[in-house]
């Protein structure tokens, strides 16, 4: 078939080798490219399995810089609000002796403020918020309790971790307090979904638009550097084929190659078996796009029309065609 076809000077395919055999058997002077779509189809694919190989579903992302803590920093829930009824009485205690100091006596100021005289009394010789700091066994051992939280570590593992490591304190300590360590560890951690990484093959880091999310995965790749280099190769060679100059594909190999990943060097072995027609996808501008969207709205159609293509729905029809010639 392709043979009546002598006046055709451009072809554009897939990595079909059966399609390239048969073009250059019938059409050996036409020129063949490897249509972008599947140029970069390929790679997108290669480098998903990449990304499943390499990345859990949900990825935690840790603020580690603000994992450190001090040994007055809050723990549970009854602690935080001591130092929140701590601050409140402080509060009133200075309101207390500005009264005083405009001139109001204890009764007055009672009165004033609705509390009692002899908590006036009370208010009136503060010089500090009243928020008792009492130090505890567990205290030091709080950042580390943290970090293997962040690890991963098990409830009863961290507890026995930490007495290897020096604690002297009993487990009904540690029960007390881990529930609010627990709390603040996962006020510092977020979650990314590895779908979240795999948009960055399709969109630029820059085009994310949540901010928080363009943030995490920011911070995520700094400690990836593997998985950075391998989306930068990514987008390197995006640009490569909306350029025209094919030049640059031999040093983007060159580059890949020295990554030695699997999937990367699976792609890799696909470019090299049709290498002059995919440096053709970047000297011309040629697409079967069209015709790739055409091909897809027939497959759309065939796909919703399964199960409904029975001798039941033809007969509906030839009733409905017959009815409407009676009509006219």
């Amino acid at each position: 078939m392709l043979r009546k076809f002598k006046h055709v000077e451009t072809v554009t395919r897939d990595f079909s080798k059966s399609y390239k055999a048969a073009i250059s058997e019938a059409l050996p002077n036409a020129r063949q490219i490897v249509d972008r779509f599947h140029i970069l189809k390929n790679l997108t694919e290669d480098m998903a399995g990449y990304l499943k190989r390499k990345i859990k579903d949900n990825i935690k992302v840790p603020d580690l810089s603000t994992v450190p803590i001090t040994e007055k920093e809050v723990f549970n829930t009854r602690e935080r609000r001591k130092i929140e009824t701590g601050l409140k009485k402080w509060e009133t205690a200075r309101e207390a002796q500005k009264l005083r100091e405009s001139g109001k006596n204890n009764t007055e100021i009672a009165g004033m403020l609705q509390i009692s005289r002899p908590t006036v009394i009370k208010y009136l010789s503060m010089t500090e918020p009243p928020i008792a700091s009492r130090p505890c066994k567990l205290d030091p051992y709080v950042p580390r309790i943290k970090e293997l939280l962040l690890d991963g570590y098990r409830y009863m593992e961290i507890f026995n971790q930490i007495k290897k490591e020096g604690y002297t304190g009993g487990i009904s300590l540690y029960n007390s307090k881990m529930k609010g360590i627990r709390w603040e560890v996962s006020q510092k951690i977020r979650y990314l979904k590895r779908n979240d990484i795999k948009k960055l093959l399709y969109t630029p880091l820059e085009g994310i638009q949540d901010s928080q999310k363009r943030k995490d995965i920011e911070q995520y790749l700094s400690i990836q550097p593997e998985l950075k280099q391998m989306l930068e190769l990514v987008s390197d060679f995006k640009t490569l084929l909306r350029g025209s100059d094919e030049s640059k594909l031999d040093k983007w190999i060159k580059k890949a190659e020295d990554m030695h990943v699997t999937e990367l060097d699976s792609f890799l072995k696909l470019i090299r078996s049709d290498k002059e027609a995919v440096k053709n996808a970047i000297r011309y501008q040629y697409s079967n796009g069209p015709t790739e969207g055409h091909n897809n709205k027939i497959k759309v159609i065939k796909r919703q029309m399964y199960g409904r293509c029975k001798f039941d729905l033809l007969e509906a029809v030839k009733n409905f065609v017959s009815m409407g010639k009676n009509l006219f």
